[in-house]
């Protein structure tokens, strides 16, 4: 718990210089002022503190938003302090709206970490031992209107990571180096890098695309500022017709999935992209297609419905 905490403050510590060099404090010329609380914690094995952070980390990355104006979180905490809208250590529902309208904002974007799940799976050969740990996270997010007090948007989102390790082992004794340590943060930063993408698109109309294509390698306009890791996958796709109720509103558009991709260089405004074995063909996509983030799962599905053919 403790290797945990400090990774989770060291994550949190390098987010606090992005954050900073970004120069993407609150902007009073940008669409939508957007709060961010503290997350809590319900999961297992997550203190309230280590919730906090993951809250933090999500506001940093959606900080480097040219549409969104997010309130500094030592703000909001000045304020709810000031007129006593904490009780028992908790914001109600009641107080975040309070609190939104006190700081002006339009929204209000609350989170939990429901789940941290570690699994460890371990081979015993003649002469080696090899262990693999996976660690899987869901966080939930409600986004609140400030003026009509409704919850607007809430959905969950996953993250995973896993780490192997080997060592000797000799007619079962055991000497190896599996000291799994830190594997949560790249799991909690998958989740919320997934979180913020949908965020962005829909109340900032901010949508990651294909900028420059060539036959070894694809470039994409995101990178760091919109949470992206190597390693990353990614659908590309088109956008296709668009679907409509009967009361004449729109649903959204249909999306042509074109190709998987996995990030294999990233920079702090860009990502370098490549598709992946039976992830669709370099030559179905065009710039300005744009992208989203995919589970693991998801991925092995999209390879069923990309173009493969030569």
């Amino acid at each position: 718990m403790k290797k945990f905490s400090s990774l989770l403050l060291m994550a949190l510590f390098l987010g606090t210089i992005l954050f900073l060099s970004s120069g993407a404090c609150a902007d009073e010329n940008k669409n939508i002022r957007l709060g961010v609380m503290k997350f809590l914690s319900r999961a297992d094995g997550v203190s309230d503190k280590q919730a906090e952070a993951i809250g933090d980390i999500f506001a940093r990355i959606l900080a480097n938003s040219k549409a969104l104006t997010i309130v500094e979180r030592d703000r909001l905490d000045e304020i709810a302090n000031e007129h006593q809208l904490l009780k028992e250590g908790r914001f109600e529902d009641d107080a975040v709206i309070e609190l939104g309208k006190l700081m002006s904002c339009q929204y209000m974007l609350l989170g939990a970490v429901t789940n941290l799940e570690r699994k460890t799976r371990e081979t015993d050969l003649w002469l080696v031992s090899e262990k693999k740990q996976e660690v899987f996270v869901t966080l939930d997010i409600r986004v609140v209107d400030v003026t009509t007090s409704k919850i607007i948007l809430s959905f969950s989102e996953s993250g995973s990571a896993s780490q192997k390790g080997s060592g000797f082992n000799f007619y079962g004794v055991q000497t190896n180096d599996n000291n799994f340590t830190g594997i949560e943060i790249p799991a909690i930063v998958e989740a919320v890098s997934r979180a913020g993408f949908k965020i962005r698109e829909t109340y900032g109309n901010e949508y990651a695309q294909v900028i420059d294509v060539s036959k070894k390698e694809i470039t994409i306009n995101a990178g760091e500022d919109w949470g992206i890791t190597s390693g990353a996958l990614f659908e590309i796709y088109s956008e296709g017709q668009e679907v409509i109720n009967l009361d004449g509103t729109s649903r959204g558009k249909k999306r042509n999935p074109l190709a998987l991709v996995k990030v294999t260089s990233v920079q702090k405004d860009f990502c370098v992209v490549e598709t992946v074995k039976n992830g669709g063909r370099a030559s179905n996509i065009r710039n300005g297609n744009k992208i989203r983030p995919v589970t693991k799962k998801e991925a092995e599905d999209l390879k069923k419905n990309v173009d493969n053919s030569q």
